[in-house]
Formats: structure tokens, C-alpha cells, sequence
């Protein structure tokens, strides 16, 4: 079985194309994610969707919007993060929170993708391969 994240972009818009997919395929949610940050001096969160594999070629993509909005106060919330928990809920799937180093803190971006998708596995996220 192949694991693969997808970014799908820093933006804002990015998300409401992340939350168009969950929407599209509410059967293939497995699980949705909200990595939290700190990313020079500021607290940011990701939005992933782990999807269930493809039936043929066992695909499992896991959809990412990278560290592109900052993280709601105590209390708050943002248009966006409302918006996914509300896709969440609406295709019965809990958010499931973590705190990550910054995708800076490596070399390569490839490397933190493959960073996230070891704590997926130990966390039993993912499949073993």
C-alpha cells in the first residue's frame, strides 16, 4: 500500500478545497487532523484528511493544507477551522489534534511529510505498510 501526502497549498482558499474533498467522498474519510505549530514565533495549524485507500492500487492519500492560517485564540475561532470541524461532523468523523515541529525545521519538505507519516502509523493513524 502506497502512503502518500498530497499539499495541497498555504492558502486560505486551499481549505475550502480540502473541505470540497471531504465533502465529495465522505466515504473515503478516515480521519481528519489538525496539526498545530509554532512557525517563526507564531502559532499555526494544518488541516489533513487521511482518506481510506483506492480499491485498486491501494492508494491512501493523505490531503494537507501546510501551516497556512494562525492558530484561534482561547475561546475563538476562525472562519476555516469552524468550517472543517463543521465537515467533520457532518461526515461523522472526530478531529484529532497534535502538536508538530515546523515544516522548517527540516531540510527538505519531503522529510517532515515522512516525519508526519511515521507519527501517523505509531499513533495507528495508518496502516502499517
Amino acid at each position: 500500500m502506497t502512503q502518500h501526502i498530497i499539499k495541497l497549498g498555504e492558502g486560505y482558499g486551499d481549505v475550502y478545497e480540502l473541505i470540497t474533498l471531504i465533502n465529495e467522498m465522505p466515504h473515503r474519510v478516515q480521519h481528519l487532523l489538525v496539526l498545530h505549530t509554532n512557525k517563526d514565533g507564531q502559532d499555526m495549524v494544518s488541516f489533513a484528511a487521511i482518506m481510506k485507500p483506492t480499491s485498486q492500487g491501494q492508494f491512501l492519500p493523505i490531503y494537507l493544507c501546510l501551516e497556512g492560517m494562525p492558530k484561534p485564540q482561547e475561546g475563538q475561532s476562525h472562519t476555516r477551522y469552524k468550517a472543517f470541524n463543521e465537515a467533520a461532523e457532518k461526515v461523522g468523523v472526530n478531529l484529532i489534534e497534535f502538536d508538530v515541529p515546523p515544516s522548517t525545521r527540516y531540510h527538505d519538505e519531503s522529510l517532515f511529510f515522512q516525519q508526519l507519516i511515521a507519527v501517523f502509523r505509531l499513533n495507528h493513524l495508518l496502516p502499517p505498510i
